[in-house]
Formats: C-alpha cells, sequence, structure tokens
C-alpha cells in the first residue's frame, strides 16, 4: 500500500509544478510490468481528472489476484482540434491470464472550461447514430442488440480526418477483447467546432560523424523510456563535455518533444526505437509487435526526417522470432546502471565506472532526475581515463572494422 501511495501524491506534485505541457511517465518492472505515460497540460480541471482516472486504474491493478506476472500498459492520444479545445484519451492494456483492454476520453474546452459531449461537436446526431449502430453490427456481429439500441458515443478521439468513436468490449458485449472502434470521416459530418489541420514539418536531419580512429576507447551512453522533461538537462551535459548519446524513444511521448528530439541529432546524439507504448513484446503478435515498431518509427520520422535503424526492446525482452518480424538491429547493453532501482547518484557511478571497458554500451534512462545528477560526474571520470563518446551505431561500425582487421 505504501508503494501506491507515493505513486499518487508524486503524481498531484508533479502536475501542479511544471508550466510548460510534458508527459508524465512511469516505468516499473519490480513485482510487476508497469508502464504509463499521460499528457500533463496544466489546465488544472484536465489534468485532476486525467490523472485521477491514472490514479484509480493503477490502484485497481494492483489489487488484482494474478496467476502469472500481470502487466499494466497506459498510453495517450492527444490532439489540440483548434486554439480552444483539446481531446486526451488514455488507453489501458492489462495481461494477466487474460487481456483486458479500456479505454477513456477527455475532451476539453478551455473557453468555457467545460468538458464536451458528443452533443457539442456533432450538429446532425440523428444521422450520426444510423451510420455507427451500421457500422458496428457490420463489424461486430456478436455485438449486443439491447446495447446497441441505446448506445452511447462518450468516448472519442478526432484527428485530422476522423471522428473515431470507442467502445470498451465489455460495455458492448463483445466477444473481441481489443478495443472496438468505428472511424467516421470528418467531411461526412456537419461539425459545431473548427478543426485545425496541423501541416507535418519538412525536417531531415541527420547525425553529425565524430572524429574517432579504429584505435580509441570508446564507450556509447544509452538512455531508454524517454523523452522526458529531463531529457534536455542530459544534453545540456552531454554538449557542455562534447559528448554524445543514443536515445531509445517510446513512441507515444515523440510529438510532445519534437524539439528535444530535432536537438538531439543536431547536437550529434541518435535516436532508437523503445516501442510505441512500452509493453511486453513477447507477449504480443507479430501483427501486434509490428504495429509497436512502425508507429514509433513513423512518429520520430515526421518530427525529425529521421528514420532509426537501431531497437532496443522494452524490459530487456525478447526472442529470435521478434527479430525476424523487423529489419531493425536488436541493441542492449553490457553496463547496467540500474538507475530506475538504485536512485542514488553514488550508487548508479558505482555500477558503471569499475564495469565501464572499450566498447561498452551503458544502459540508462533519461526520465529519471537521479540519472541526470549521476550522468556530469560518469561523462568527467571516463574522459579521464581516454574514452571518447559515440553512437551505438559509430560503436557498431568501428566494432566491425577491429573485427575485419
Amino acid at each position: 500500500m505504501k508503494k501506491i501511495t507515493f505513486f499518487i501524491i508524486v503524481i498531484c506534485l508533479l502536475c501542479g509544478c511544471e508550466k510548460e505541457n510534458k508527459v508524465e511517465s512511469y516505468i516499473s518492472m519490480n513485482e510487476e510490468l508497469v508502464s504509463i505515460n499521460y499528457p500533463v497540460t496544466n489546465i488544472n480541471v484536465l489534468d485532476d481528472a486525467v490523472s485521477s482516472y491514472v490514479n484509480q486504474t493503477y490502484y485497481n491493478f494492483k489489487n488484482m489476484d494474478s496467476p502469472v506476472i500481470p502487466e499494466l500498459n497506459i498510453s495517450y492520444t492527444y490532439k489540440e482540434v483548434n486554439e480552444d479545445i483539446i481531446n486526451v484519451s488514455l488507453m489501458t492494456e492489462i495481461v494477466t491470464d487474460k487481456t483486458i483492454n479500456k479505454i477513456k476520453t477527455f475532451t476539453y474546452n478551455k473557453s468555457n472550461n467545460k468538458f464536451l459531449t458528443m452533443e457539442d461537436l456533432v450538429d446532425d446526431l440523428a444521422g450520426l447514430d444510423y451510420e455507427i449502430k451500421k457500422e458496428l453490427l457490420e463489424k461486430y456481429q456478436d455485438a449486443d442488440m439491447d446495447y446497441l439500441s441505446n448506445v452511447s458515443y462518450d468516448y472519442f478521439t478526432i484527428d485530422d480526418e476522423n471522428l473515431t468513436l470507442y467502445f470498451n468490449p465489455a460495455e458492448i458485449k463483445s466477444k473481441h477483447d481489443e478495443l472496438i472502434y468505428i472511424d467516421v470521416p470528418l467531411d461526412s459530418l456537419k461539425m459545431l467546432v473548427d478543426i485545425d489541420i496541423n501541416e507535418g514539418k519538412d525536417t531531415y536531419l541527420s547525425i553529425k560523424k565524430k572524429n574517432v580512429s579504429i584505435d580509441d576507447k570508446v564507450v556509447a551512453l544509452t538512455f531508454d523510456d524517454g523523452p522526458s522533461k529531463y531529457t534536455d538537462q542530459i544534453l545540456d551535459i552531454l554538449k557542455k563535455y562534447n559528448a554524445c548519446g543514443t536515445f531509445f524513444l517510446i513512441g507515444n511521448k515523440v510529438e510532445f518533444y519534437s524539439d528535444t528530439l530535432r536537438r538531439m541529432l543536431e547536437e550529434g546524439s541518435e535516436i532508437g526505437n523503445h516501442s510505441y507504448d512500452h509493453k511486453l513484446l513477447t507477449r504480443l503478435s507479430k501483427e501486434a509487435f509490428q504495429e509497436e515498431i512502425n508507429k514509433t518509427q513513423m512518429a520520430i520520422k515526421k518530427v525529425t526526417g529521421f528514420t532509426p535503424t537501431l531497437f532496443r526492446p522494452t524490459y530487456g525482452g525478447y526472442n529470435n522470432t521478434l527479430k525476424s518480424y523487423t529489419d531493425l538491429k536488436f541493441v542492449l547493453w553490457d553496463v547496467d546502471s540500474r538507475d530506475w532501482q538504485v536512485k542514488s547518484k553514488e550508487k548508479i557511478l558505482k555500477n558503471v565506472l569499475p564495469n565501464v571497458k572499450s566498447g561498452s554500451i551503458v544502459l540508462m534512462h533519461d526520465n529519471h532526475e537521479y540519472s541526470v545528477n549521476a550522468l556530469e560526474d560518469m561523462i568527467e571520470s571516463l574522459k579521464k581515463q581516454g574514452y571518447k563518446f559515440v553512437t551505438v551505431t559509430e560503436l557498431l561500425e568501428l566494432k566491425n572494422l577491429r573485427e575485419s582487421e
């Protein structure tokens, strides 16, 4: 119970102390596998509603009985519909001896401080109701007819092209485990609000090459689970020491930190893929695994023009079957800071510095403040030992050159 209380306090404190939008992240692999990511908008009413839902979902998960190691994933989508309206959706997947999928959406109007319903957005609800029921019956023939006779449209998201309506499987009494959804093209609806169309930026960035030779002592610093509110601090330290890192990113955070991603590449660091939702990948089907990969690739390319070639499996879990599903190169590590566990600058340094050798790949995480606190001393110590800092791709290229001699 202490662990649950601490988590709730942390969320409440963090939601109120930052002035800029960010993604709140909680990832744990202690007694269970947990990956929670959601946006903090600094709109108190909206943030309170989102964090309350997250806290309650996490509390319920902690109190579930499970015959296997349980897994909780909460991911999100975020859309600024226009200058006043924000749409946030939280997708929850709970894996025990069965899989449970749920969705919760929030659509908030800043101009009148009101959560919006479908009645506030679409003029012809009767026409929408007919089309949705028709398509639901066509796609999900096992859906309960009594439910469909009085269906409500509580959960929806809006993008540049579609209004998407979601239905939790248990509510619609379908045998499907996955979320049930229907896409309705916006141009087929009479909308009561304007939808802003965001054009993608034509930014095509590549990694700056470092001046290293085949005989140099090299090390690759890698950072998982970002980007986060701490990533720019890490980049500041790397820049100060003319160092670089390889950042394995969670795809659903990418859009929120687009400027940070571009900075990574501009300053000589590398970006890798760490899946979209941080699920335990060995539990996924081929199609679900490839979706985790491909959505992250597209998100990163959209904001930077850069396409990653490296992949780090979540929780370090993978098998040869997973490797056969993608052309990305799987990258692990040989030095583990265990920063997420020890939560101490001194212990992080003790875990890393005695174990580094030329060609080492060091595992850290860029969503913890204690990792940031340890980084400067780590870099200073390694530089005194004659190490140069390279990206993982550069390290692997040097390794191949050495092996070919």
